[in-house]
């Protein structure tokens, strides 16, 4: 099982420095499946660009 979840250790990895960051990115996909799986596959490409690009905005602006 532990090999299996290698790719989520190296996505973490990338976000090393704000592991708040990284919680947020993963919230973001998961809001993304659930929209694409509604049909709504443009909207599920927005909601990943605008919850990144806030996590972002946030995390520079409150450190």
């Amino acid at each position: 099982m532990l090999h299996d979840m290698k790719w989520l250790k190296e996505v973490y990895d990338l976000f090393v420095d704000d592991p708040k960051l990284s919680l947020l990115v993963f919230v973001a996909l998961a809001v993304a499946v659930i929209v694409a799986r509604a049909g709504a596959k443009t909207a599920a490409g927005l909601a990943i660009f605008l919850i990144v690009a806030a996590s972002l905005w946030f995390s520079t602006r409150h450190d």
